[in-house]
């Protein structure tokens, strides 16, 4: 009786160990698994990310446009008023070299 009573102990034992080590091996297999969906849940925020991204600076771009076109209206309207005032003011300027160059009564 003391002989089946140890070999259970020991049987229960082996049992014990045994379960140990499929617990031991099962851990490292979820903690294997939990880190590849650790890498493949930072790849997706990443590509999440850059996509969010490159959608705001397209926005940004087309929120630009009108501004630019309005920056090149109110240039182009600068650039006529210059050359509008260098117009009028060739004449004026085209009169004083040929008042240096001929002279004041127009004799050389």
């Amino acid at each position: 009786m003391a002989y089946e009573i140890l070999k259970s102990i020991v049987e229960a034992e082996t049992r014990a160990v045994e379960i140990k080590k499929q617990a031991v091996a099962q851990a490292e297999e979820m903690k294997a698994n939990a880190l590849k969906q650790q890498e493949v849940l930072l790849e997706e925020a990443g590509l999440q990310g850059k996509k969010e991204m490159q959608e705001a600076v397209k926005k940004a771009v087309e929120e630009s446009k009108g501004a630019i076109q309005e920056i090149l209206k109110e240039a182009d309207v600068t650039c006529a008023q210059i050359r509008e005032q260098a117009s009028q003011k060739k004449e004026e300027a085209v009169q004083a070299v040929i008042g240096k160059v001929v002279g004041t009564y127009g004799s050389c």
